[in-house]
C-alpha cells in the first residue's frame, strides 16, 4: 500500500471587525517564480513581440519572452529577452517593453522594479510560435 504525502492547508483566521491601520493588515509575498510570469506574460502581450522557441530552447529554458528577476530587498531588478518579427522597431519594442514591465509588475504584485534591461531579439516570421492570438 502506498502512502501519499499529507497535504498542508493553510487556515485563515478571520477577525469580526476588519483592521483599518495598514500596519495591522498583513504583507503580501510574491515570489520570484511568480513575478517572472508577469514579466514574460506583459512583454508577450505587446504589439510586435512574438513568442520564439526551438525544441533545444525549450531544454535549456531560452524559449522567449525570458525573464530573469534579481531581488534588492522589496525591489527588483529584471533582464528580459523578447522576440519581434524582423522587420520591426527596434526601440519602440525595448521601451514599450521595459515601460510596460515596470508598470504591470508594480500593479499586479506591488513590487517595484528599479531596472529593466532589454534585450529584443528579431526573428523571422515563419520561426515565431503561433501563441494563439487572434484579433476578433
Amino acid at each position: 500500500m502506498v502512502e501519499s504525502p499529507a497535504r498542508q492547508t493553510a487556515v485563515l483566521e478571520t477577525d469580526p471587525e476588519p483592521a483599518d491601520q495598514a500596519e495591522d493588515r498583513g504583507t503580501l509575498e510574491v515570489r520570484n517564480k511568480a513575478l517572472q510570469r508577469i514579466v514574460e506574460l506583459a512583454a508577450l502581450r505587446l504589439p510586435g513581440t512574438v513568442a520564439q522557441s526551438s525544441k533545444l530552447g525549450r531544454i535549456t529554458g531560452m524559449a522567449l519572452p525570458k525573464a530573469d528577476i534579481t531581488a534588492e530587498g522589496r525591489a527588483v531588478r529584471v533582464k528580459l529577452d523578447v522576440a519581434m518579427i524582423w522587420p520591426g522597431n527596434v526601440t519602440r519594442i525595448a521601451t514599450a517593453a521595459r515601460d510596460t514591465v515596470r508598470e504591470e509588475a508594480f500593479r499586479l504584485s506591488g513590487i517595484e522594479v528599479r531596472s529593466v534591461d532589454v534585450t529584443v531579439h528579431a526573428v523571422d516570421p515563419t520561426a515565431a510560435d503561433d501563441t494563439g492570438r487572434r484579433v476578433e
